[in-house]
């Protein structure tokens, strides 16, 4: 390992304090720093890097998943936001996280992404989208449900009356997912969840679906809505207008430090739920 990038949260004091701190710290080991935010990372930049240390809550996370898809670098997550659910570090802990790594210590956390895209009534489609966490089909700001038929391996499973339809990866089933009232499912796993936002009357509030599994979401609604992934790439969506969602065949891959039982030892804690 011999360059490391520095990955903070610009809108936090905190992050952007430790980030200055870390980084002598790395350069005090005789080890090469990048220290930014993901959109001042060009893909040269990226390519040298042997791991990326994100600084904040889970919006940094997944700033930093992005920028390291492409080049596989394993990102490493240091708790300093709100949400923290993908963390493997407390600030404290980064030191003895990081020799623990330099020594060959510790293993590669290998996460499932989804891609997705819009088919149009007219045919034409969007470019692909990556998603760690999850895809949403979801109303715009008309406070008025939206009909959603959803397909799985193009056989018709329901149709669903809701605020919105998500498909999401394990590693989202403790985001937005969990929230809408979806199940919580081993991070490793490649398996992807299909949970409605405010369903109503429906028989079926959720599905864990086959990691092979193809999902088709069709609008079939007047009213406004809009696709996104991991909250971006949003795209407005008309009336009969097809959202396909499948396993990507790229990861993300994050740096652990802790044993594999860790996110069972930390579950009850994480969701804010122990006594």
């Amino acid at each position: 390992m011999e360059t490391i990038g520095v990955v903070y949260n610009p809108l936090s004091a905190a992050s952007v304090d430790l980030s200055v701190s870390l980084a002598e710290r790395i350069t005090a080991r005789g080890l090469r720093v990048w220290r930014g935010v993901p959109s001042d990372a060009n893909d040269t930049v990226i390519a040298d890097l042997d791991l990326i240390i994100a600084l904040g809550g889970d919006g940094t996370v997944l700033r930093a998943a992005r920028m390291s898809v492409a080049h596989q670098v394993p990102v490493l997550p240091v708790a300093l936001g709100h949400l923290n659910f993908m963390a493997e570090l407390l600030p404290d802990q980064i030191d003895d996280g990081l020799t623990t790594l330099l020594a060959g210590g510790g293993w590669r956390d290998e996460r499932t992404l989804l891609t997705a895209y819009v088919r149009r009534t007219d045919g034409t489609t969007t470019e692909p989208a990556l998603a760690l966490n999850e895809v949403l089909l979801a109303r715009g700001d008309i406070n008025r449900v939206v009909a959603v038929d959803v397909e799985v391996y193009q056989s018709r499973v329901t149709t669903y009356h809701a605020d919105g339809v998500l498909v999401a990866t394990a590693t989202g089933s403790t985001a937005y997912a969990l929230a809408a009232g979806g199940p919580i499912v081993d991070p490793r796993s490649k398996a992807l969840v299909l949970v409605p936002v405010a369903a109503h009357l429906t028989p079926l509030p959720s599905l864990v679906l086959h990691e092979d599994a193809v999902v088709h979401l069709t609008l079939r609604s007047r009213h406004v809505a809009a696709f996104s992934a991991d909250g971006r790439n949003t795209v407005q969506l008309e009336d009969g207008d097809e959202i396909i969602i499948s396993r990507a065949a790229e990861t993300c891959i994050f740096a652990r430090v802790f044993p594999l039982d860790i996110f069972y030892a930390r579950l009850a804690q994480r969701l804010r739920r122990d006594p």
